[in-house]
């Protein structure tokens, strides 16, 4: 083996990964803070403190959230026939949302947002926060 050769390669290597670790490490962006959020959010007044109204207000509002997000979940693994965790197309024509859109009902893929042609739970929110917030507007 040639040392001569040799030698000046390992130091080279050597070097690199120190080169690497000289170049400035972006700071990462900062969390959202879930706590704050919803506290600035029951915090109507803004005064940064909660009286007993705002968050009985903001408690009742997570709590209605809560049952909606049950009921959907209820009313999603019942329209689920084939219990695969997604709506296929079939699933998706029988929903009574389609069926009363009839023919202005959106396709499939306008919610399927992975495009694994179903729609997973999330898609189907919003799919009925969709067509719910149409029906109410056309009341």
């Amino acid at each position: 083996m040639n040392h001569k050769f040799f030698l000046p390669v390992l130091l080279l290597v050597a070097a690199l990964p120190l080169q690497a670790q000289n170049k400035p490490v972006p700071p990462a962006p900062p969390r959202p803070d879930p706590a704050a959020a919803t506290f600035k959010a029951w915090d109507k007044n803004a005064d940064g403190q909660l009286s007993l109204v705002e968050f009985r207000a903001g408690w009742e509002q997570t709590q209605a959230a809560a049952r909606t997000q049950m009921a959907l979940r209820r009313q999603f693994a019942s329209i689920d026939a084939n219990h695969d965790g997604g709506l296929d197309a079939t699933e998706y024509a029988n929903l009574v949302l389609i069926k009363q859109a009839g023919k202005s009902a959106p396709p499939l893929s306008r919610f399927d947002a992975n495009g694994n042609a179903k729609l997973e739970f999330a898609e189907y929110v919003k799919l009925v926060e969709t067509l719910a917030a149409k029906q109410d507007a056309k009341k």
